[in-house]
């Protein structure tokens, strides 16, 4: 929790390897620092063409030696560019520190530090100094773009292009916090699951509410099919003959019927059986 609550009063920068091109951005975030500490933040590629004989290669086709020791030598280089920006904090009477992480896409290794670190304040450019003009509103760079829409969202997100703020990324809760910041994962699962069987039950009743609702139209058709009174009397008989044999014998086994219930399925086979039946009788009785 200390960790953390750390995380959140340091104001983490993004900076590349030329100092000069940062400068205006470090200035920024020292100006607006408010008192909290600064982390500066660069994220060192690993060098993909290796310097053999005065011609490069890619690090593939290179001996891992020369490989390996091309790029310790690539990253004392970016330890050296963190120093001289903590040189640039200190002469303002800031604290700060320095991180530096290992990845080949610098977007993608600013938001594992977010993530990682619980970064809740961040600093970056929009795009290079040449680019400003008073009405840049939108992010010109790539990087900052991908970044805005990838980043924690519980990430506050400053975009600025020399020395002036161009875009604010507000924070907000995410739903992944809001269920298991307050809830618990367990207690949030068994909610859900607790939802989903309620809906499902429901889902079952209405089903076989519209089903009984299809039966009874389909019974008063059939018995005016047969005809007037005697197919009334008739049904009235079936619904008892059908009441003997259900209490007489015990249910068949249930059909593959989707959303249909047991009683539901016994009673239209039932109906079915003993209509045809009385039809015949009442057909063979002499006029």
């Amino acid at each position: 929790m200390a960790g953390e609550e750390e995380a959140a009063e340091r104001i983490y920068i993004a900076v590349g390897n030329e100092t000069a091109k940062n400068k205006s951005n470090i200035m920024w975030a020292i100006d607006n620092s408010e008192g909290n500490k600064i982390c500066i933040v660069l994220v060192h590629q690993p060098a993909q063409m290796i310097p053999v004989l005065g011609t490069k290669f890619h690090a593939a086709t290179v001996d891992e030696e020369l490989v390996r020791a091309y790029r310790e030598k690539q990253k004392a280089k970016s330890d050296k560019i963190l120093d001289e920006y903590l040189r640039i904090c200190l002469q303002k009477g800031v604290q700060a520190e320095k991180l530096c992480v290992e990845m080949d896409s610098i977007e993608k290794g600013i938001l594992q530090i977010i993530s990682e670190k619980r970064v809740r304040k961040f600093v970056m450019g929009a795009a290079a100094d040449k680019h400003y003009s008073t009405k840049m509103v939108d992010l010109r760079s790539s990087k900052a773009i991908f970044v805005s829409q990838h980043a924690s969202v519980t990430c506050h997100i400053r975009f600025v292009c020399k020395g002036h703020l161009i875009h604010t990324r507000e924070p907000r809760m995410d739903v992944q916090t809001l269920l298991y910041g307050f809830q618990g994962p367990m207690s949030t699962q068994s909610s859900i699951n607790s939802d989903m069987e309620s809906e499902a039950e429901e889902e079952e009743e209405e089903e076989e509410e519209r089903i009984s609702r299809t039966s009874s139209c389909r019974s008063a058709s059939t018995s005016s099919y047969f005809g007037g009174s005697e197919a009334s009397s008739g049904i009235d008989e079936v619904s008892s003959i059908i009441t003997e044999e259900t209490s007489n014998h015990s249910p068949p086994p249930s059909l593959p019927c989707s959303g249909m219930g047991r009683g539901m399925i016994n009673f239209m086979i039932n109906s079915t059986k003993l209509l045809h039946r009385l039809a015949l009788q009442n057909h063979k009785q002499p006029e």
